[in-house]
């Protein structure tokens, strides 16, 4: 999929990535990320990163090798970047209903980390792992916040590989709506092999 979008290509668009786990997604956001750092547009960009922490061990357990990575920011760039601290639900739940709480306490820490974007200043927007907001929230919340941006880079889950679950259900039906607002106002990207 390396030909399927320059990095360059991206300035001015709004652009969601999606894919399974370990399909490069975050590697392909982060390529775009420096690109637009090395053109000096930083001070332009905030990045909001949701990509959990998942300990090794935890992933390992569920063959899950590389997942939940950060999108990383290059030192001295003069972007904003806010990540927060949250819980990966479908993981570390032993129910459903544990799984739901924690998502919807991610929600409200996402929430809560948008008024430190400086919306309305940061004209570029990075959205790292999109899935972890739309587990508890809804796409139409999402849309009104990603909408006055000129330039959005989004990524999501959009796989099988960690299962099932009224969560998940969650998730794929507001990732599916957001699909459909990029598709309307800018470009999907799905990725099925590693970038």
């Amino acid at each position: 999929m390396t030909g399927a979008i320059a990095p360059g290509d991206c300035l001015g668009r709004k652009l969601l990535i999606v894919g399974d786990v370990n399909t490069g997604k975050t590697t392909l956001a982060r390529r775009i990320l420096e690109d637009l750092c090395a053109r000096g547009l930083g001070p332009r960009i905030a990045v909001l990163d949701l990509a959990p922490h998942i300990p090794p061990e935890l992933a390992a357990q569920r063959g899950l090798r590389g997942i939940g990575g950060t999108i990383g920011v290059p030192p001295g760039c003069g972007v904003l970047a806010v990540h927060e601290q949250l819980a990966p639900p479908r993981l570390t739940s032993n129910t459903e209903i544990e799984a739901q709480e924690k998502a919807a306490a991610n929600k409200g820490l996402i929430d809560a980390a948008w008024v430190r974007l400086e919306p309305g200043t940061r004209t570029i927007l990075f959205l790292n792992d999109v899935s972890m907001y739309l587990q508890a929230g809804t796409a139409a919340e999402l849309i009104a916040r990603l909408a006055p941006a000129d330039t959005v880079i989004a990524n999501g889950y959009f796989g099988e590989r960690l299962g099932g679950g009224e969560l998940t259900r969650h998730e794929r039906a507001q990732l599916e709506l957001l699909r459909d607002w990029f598709e309307r106002t800018g470009s999907v990207l799905t990725l099925t092999t590693r970038f």
